[in-house]
């Protein structure tokens, strides 16, 4: 009898850390590395426009029009490849930087502009006193970050803040390639209306957002499964405690304090192996947000605890009729 419920606790253990595990898969599968080093996420899109309207113009309808959502533009300039614009209205990290560090929203809002660049970047660099310095048009830029190098992946761009109060501004939308980078629909078909322009996903985005909706459906489909087996295996217990062998030996008013003793070890048991789980999950893997593994746990251990309950429940009223 014990050893039955030494493994029923490891099945039990094991469902826990399984679930743990398709949960930081579907949350890495967002997290492609070839978006990531490209700079752009599953919500990128192409913004195609003839408008000649200024940079700077563009913020300030951004800014006006939607305070509270999130949004990233990368301005690819056509006639130096090499160069990308970048303005955000909140803390990012698109671009993933080796040494140094990204740019922080205070540095879209001032007027001096800042870089990142490329580990291979063609822009001539000037380095003194351990601070490196892009020299463009005669001006000295001060670099913040260099980009991770990514294998199979020549890059040679840099990137430079661009704000309402800085020069660079002052250039016209139709010398860019514009990328929209937001979860908010509203703000694309906003920003679409205002420049006149045409909004499409990249090849590399539309196969990203394909891949991540077939994997992502059936680590989700995989999930429930384990959920479902755990359930399963918290009736086992149910099952194991309460057989008749057992309950015969009991006299009928300590029936109920041996149920509420033996639901209360079950309980525990599963908010032990929840924990353990837990610990040597994020101590291993990967989470984007580790409130979803926090509320698939706390929702596996109540479904746990109620078919055990509903198993308890269902073997007294067998042994009553009976």
């Amino acid at each position: 009898m014990k050893i039955k419920k030494i493994f029923l606790g490891i099945f039990l253990l094991a469902c826990f850390l399984v679930a743990g595990v398709l949960v930081s898969n579907i949350q890495s599968i967002s997290a492609d590395q070839v978006l990531t080093a490209s700079g752009l996420s599953s919500y990128s899109r192409n913004l195609k426009t003839n408008s000649k309207v200024e940079i700077r113009t563009l913020l300030k309808y951004l800014t006006k029009k939607y305070p509270n959502e999130k949004i990233t533009l990368e301005l690819n300039n056509k006639y130096d490849q090499d160069q990308v614009l970048i303005w955000s209205n909140y803390q990012n990290e698109l671009l993933p930087v080796a040494k140094g560090r990204y740019f922080n929203p205070e540095e879209f809002e001032g007027v001096v502009s800042f870089g990142i660049v490329s580990p291979t970047s063609n822009i001539q660099l000037l380095n003194t006193q351990d601070n490196k310095y892009i020299v463009l048009n005669n001006r000295y830029i001060s670099v913040v970050g260099t980009l991770k190098e990514v294998s199979d992946n020549i890059q040679t761009k840099y990137y430079l803040t661009t704000g309402i109060n800085q020069a660079n501004s002052k250039a016209r939308l139709n010398n860019f390639n514009i990328i929209i980078d937001t979860p908010s629909n509203r703000v694309v078909q906003g920003v679409s209306k205002y420049l006149n322009g045409q909004v499409t996903f990249s090849e590399l985005v539309s196969t990203h957002r394909r891949t991540h909706f077939i994997r992502a459906t059936a680590f989700s489909i995989l999930l429930g499964i384990i959920v479902l087996f755990a359930g399963l295996v918290a009736g086992a217990c149910a099952i194991i405690n309460h057989m008749h062998s057992q309950m015969d030996k009991i006299e009928r008013p300590l029936k109920k304090y041996f149920i509420a003793s033996k639901l209360g070890r079950f309980v525990f048991v599963n908010i032990l192996m929840g924990l353990a789980a837990y610990f040597l999950l994020t101590w291993r893997l990967y989470f984007t947000s580790l409130s979803y593994l926090i509320i698939l746990f706390v929702l596996m251990m109540t479904l746990n605890v109620v078919i055990y309950m509903l198993v308890v429940f269902f073997l007294n009223r067998k042994e009553k009729i009976g």
